[in-house]
């Protein structure tokens, strides 16, 4: 084996040009396989860093006659759950939440954290680096706060001091004692900095659910078991509480699959196949330059058979050759893969993907590295390796006085042409699609001001702020003095930023309601009387919000023209009244009446629906609840970012403790939103950049070989008189043909695929006649000039030259 690899290397030397281009073709087949593969076996394949992930459950409820797969848990079902399951070691509750952090010596900041029940770090098998989890009394009401903190914010804020333990900080209003220091590989659920107990308050009503719950199932205890048990003990629940629990249901599965939806892996299958495709664009490629190679060494290869050298002796030599390549390519390939990743965490950093998520190429990647060089050597080397041991000697003999080589261009060959561009095709199709997405996202006017605005969110921690009239004064205090500046043109909170996805039930007055009564959704955002103004939404009709909607006037409401088209066509709204809820009891409803109309706005995240979702606003001084809001500042001049101090003090002048977060301008906010739909058509634009490169290369080669191998031919037509012209147009025509069905076959497929992309898709439908015009203008002309350059050197062959090498 050692001595045909180094023949190899030998025979690969002699020649650069073929070696140069066979490389670089499975480099970049190699390298953007590799680093895709890098970015599913984040997201998908690796899984949580916890022992037995595959044993730790996530429990939720639902109600799928109302058309809602998953939502929270109540804390009265948890407990009743939990004590009535016998498939789990343990039930654990938690909660994502935001800590407002202060403590001597240092400025208050807001820390992603969550709240957890005792049970919970025992069951991922998460020991602490210092100090310990909570106790199970730690979980009462009225126990005596106690916190775990992360291990970064350990390191920053409290500079790793092992006397940190034992010490009180301030979170969320309440002075907490440090138990613990989580860690440094542990953020659990996703980012968390800090963890402290999950209570359950007594009155808490069961239908209040936004508990999360998991559990590890005992050992052999199968899914299915754990889901009929949890499944039976929801039907006693429905029926023992039937006014809060009747269609609730529970839906049992892997804690993973919390995290990673199914839309999410759909997306990284489709991406995962798209580059695969060229992989098989690559292979295809080289197996065409080896087979050409083949041909032209066929007199040496049918030399080495007649000296005694078996088939299989020819095919381990010739497979050797594709073996180096392949290595070659793939350690280019490896290296290139790194670079890409690089590009790619440089893009999503600030993304903040789970703790868990790492882009990187570990050593599953490395073995997928492996893997594809030797599919690559077998996919593009054994059809050329075993074509040529079938060379004849006594063909290669008679033929070896013009150079002919004993086989002819195959039908294989031709159709692995076709296959090149079919596959193109369909990878230009999908990168089509979303560069034609991201160019409607970019023309879509969102309806509102970005320019000049700074935004920020403040949370104000129920310690101290514990009813909603005092939190409502904080905020009207805000909005005043913030208004009040120099710097500042207007001021207004929201209770939600315009880039969240946001949808409510809604009861509209006088039709039908109730669970069983069609859903109807709206938007539902609480906002100051300024809002409108400083985000430049334009009034309609009506009025906007002002100090007349106080808490005890009338509830009400401003919707936008969008609302009105969707519920209220061609009728005057004003006047009219809508409720939030499904209608399912009637007394509960809080009726609201429509004192304006404005223009719409973009809502969410540029998805389908939720960006066109109807929207309605109401008086943020007439929420029940209004502790964490959005603050928006327009500078009178120069840049927004520079309002960030200014906020800053004027929130720590109305409360020391109390610090803000996600501070930055509304513009970087939309950008944030258009950069997931930014990032996959960069992604496809270059899987299908480097499709259309290796497709042109591949029908480049294919017909220069076929015009070499055809030289006679030509000569002879032209002795006998063929046009110049005429033979151009053979040359066009055979390489047209195959570029043609190649197109034909690729467009259908390309039809089908785009398909699978409607739900990633925004402002173009998956059959967007523009999106498929210009692939099929593209690859062709592309096609038609790798024809070309073969077409024009046929036509250049001396009728003499070809016939006096005959």
């Amino acid at each position: 084996m050692l001595s045909d690899l180094r023949l190899a290397a030998r025979t690969l030397a002699r020649s650069p040009l073929f070696t140069l281009v066979a490389v670089f073709t499975l480099t970049l087949g190699i390298g953007v396989n590799t680093a895709m593969f890098g970015i599913v076996n984040a997201v998908v394949l690796r899984g949580l860093p916890f022992p037995e992930q595959h044993r730790v459950l996530h429990v939720e409820n639902n109600n799928l006659k109302a058309g809602i797969d998953s939502m929270g848990m109540s804390s009265d079902d948890f407990r009743d759950l939990r004590a009535g399951q016998s498939s789990f070691e343990d039930l654990a509750a938690y909660q994502e939440r935001t800590f407002n952090i202060s403590s001597e010596g240092a400025d208050p900041e807001r820390v992603t954290g969550c709240a957890i029940t005792f049970s919970g770090p025992g069951m991922l098998r998460v020991p602490v680096l210092h100090g310990r989890w909570f106790l199970p009394t730690e979980g009462e009401p009225s126990a005596a706060p106690v916190v775990v903190l992360g291990h970064s914010l350990w390191r920053d804020r409290f500079k790793s001091d092992p006397a940190t333990l034992g010490r009180s900080v301030k979170v969320n209003g309440e002075w907490a004692t440090v138990v613990g220091v989580a860690p440094a590989d542990f953020r659990f659920p996703e980012e968390s900095d800090a963890w402290m107990p999950l209570r359950q308050m007594p009155d808490e009503k069961r239908d209040n659910r936004y508990w999360e719950v998991m559990g590890r199932l005992k050992d052999g205890v199968s899914l299915e078991v754990a889901r009929a048990e949890i499944a039976g003990l929801a039907r006693q629940l429905e029926t023992a509480h039937a006014d809060t629990n009747r269609d609730v249901g529970v839906t049992v599965k892997p804690l993973r699959d919390e995290f990673i939806d199914d839309e999410t892996r759909q997306l990284m299958g489709l991406m995962f196949g798209a580059v695969f495709l060229v992989m098989l664009i690559a292979c295809a490629n080289v197996a065409n330059l080896l087979l050409a190679r083949a041909a032209v060494r066929g007199k040496e290869i049918a030399v080495r058979s007649a000296l005694g050298s078996g088939r299989r002796r020819l095919v381990q030599l010739l497979l050797s050759e594709a073996l180096l390549l392949s290595s070659a390519g793939a350690a280019l390939g490896l290296g290139l893969a790194y670079g890409l990743m690089a590009i790619f965490n440089h893009y999503v950093e600030g993304t903040s993907p789970p703790y868990w998520m790492v882009f990187d190429i570990d050593a599953t990647g490395i073995a997928y590295v492996v893997g594809l060089a030797l599919f690559s050597c077998f996919a593009a080397g054994l059809w050329p390796a075993w074509r040529a041991s079938r060379s004849d000697l006594v063909t290669v003999l008679k033929d070896g006085g013009r150079g002919s080589t004993g086989f002819s261009l195959s039908k294989f060959t031709r159709a692995m042409v076709v296959g090149e561009v079919v596959l193109s095709c369909v990878l230009l199709v999908l990168s089509g699609l979303y560069v034609r997405s991201v160019m409607a996202i970019q023309s879509t006017d969102i309806g509102y001001r970005t320019a000049g605005i700074f935004t920020s969110r403040i949370g104000l921690p129920e310690a101290e702020f514990k009813t909603a009239d005092v939190q409502r004064e904080f905020y009207r205090q805000l909005v005043e003095r913030l208004a009040a500046r120099p710097e500042i043109e207007s001021a207004a909170i929201a209770s939600a930023q315009p880039t969240w996805n946001n949808r409510n039930v809604i009861v509209i007055d006088g039709r039908p309601a109730g669970p069983d009564a069609p859903r109807q959704f709206a938007t539902e955002v609480g906002v100051s009387g300024g809002y409108f103004d400083t985000l430049g939404i334009k009034l309609l009709q009506g009025r906007i919000f002002d100090d007349r909607d106080t808490a005890s006037a009338l509830p009400v409401a401003i919707v936008s023209s969008r609302f009105v088209e969707r519920y209220w066509p061609g009728e005057n709204p004003l006047g009219k009244r809508f409720a939030y809820g499904d209608g399912s009891k009637p007394a509960d409803l809080k009726w609201l009446t429509v004192i304006g109309v404005v223009s719409p706005t973009l809502q969410g995240n540029f998805q389908g629906e939720w960006s066109n979702m109807p929207q309605a606003y109401v008086p943020f001084a007439q929420r029940n609840e209004a502790r964490f809001m959005t603050v928006f500042a327009r500078a009178r001049t120069g840049d927004a970012t520079a309002l960030a101090p200014v906020v800053r003090a004027t929130v720590r002048s109305l409360n020391d403790d109390l610090p803000i977060y996600w501070p930055r301008t509304l513009e970087a906010m939309v950008a944030q939103a258009k950069f997931f739909k930014q990032l996959f058509a960069w992604i496809f634009g270059i899987f299908g950049g480097v499709a259309l490169v290796l497709s042109g290369v591949g029908l480049y080669g294919v017909m220069a070989y076929s015009v070499n191998q055809r030289t006679q031919e030509i000569g002879v037509r032209m002795a006998l008189g063929a046009a110049p012209g005429a033979v151009l147009r053979l040359i066009l025509r055979e390489g047209g043909l195959r570029l043609a069905l190649g197109l034909a076959i690729g467009l259908g497929l390309g039809f089908l695929a785009g398909k699978l992309q409607t739900n990633f898709l925004y402002g173009v439908t998956p059959t967007d006649p523009a999106t498929f015009l210009g692939v099929a203008l593209t690859l062709g002309t592309a096609g038609l000039l790798a024809c070309l350059v073969p077409a024009l050197r046929a036509v250049r062959v001396n009728p003499v030259e070809a016939l006096r090498s005959e």
